[in-house]
């Protein structure tokens, strides 16, 4: 269950699950429409996400639940607090639907937490979009 601070967005995209799961896992794409990183799609793997803002800083991560290419669930600590992220894909007639839930928020929220909700909805519909490009 979601605790009342979670930021959730979703969004659905003209292409398969396996390619928007690829733009999740792959570190190069995710580093053109999230932030740079050395993620790698293994469970227990310990990452870092480079956010470019002084504030926030760099955000330690580790893989904690993967289920190709349905679910990926991940810890991300940093100044904000420890926080989990899970992307969930479903198949649409029209392609994917992508759900982010970033949730772990104490309460109350740190300052960061509203530059997350604003920031998950432009990667969401800008950002992830110009990477998977058109569809064929």
């Amino acid at each position: 269950m979601s605790h009342p601070l979670a930021i959730e967005h979703e969004a659905v995209y003209p292409h398969a699950p396996e390619r928007v799961w690829r733009a999740l896992v792959d570190p190069s794409e995710v580093a053109e429409w999230l932030m740079p990183t050395n993620f790698e799609p293994e469970v227990g793997r310990i990452f870092v996400l480079e956010t470019g803002d002084a504030q926030v800083g760099t955000i330690e991560g580790e893989v904690l639940e993967i289920d190709e290419p349905r679910l990926l669930r991940c810890r991300w600590s940093g100044v904000f607090g420890d926080t989990e992220v899970t992307f969930e894909l479903s198949r649409q007639d029209d392609g994917t639907r992508l759900r982010v839930r970033h949730d772990g928020w104490s309460d109350p929220p740190s300052d960061q937490r509203a530059g997350f909700d604003d920031g998950w909805k432009q990667k969401l519909d800008e950002e992830l979009p110009r990477v998977l490009g058109p569809t064929h």
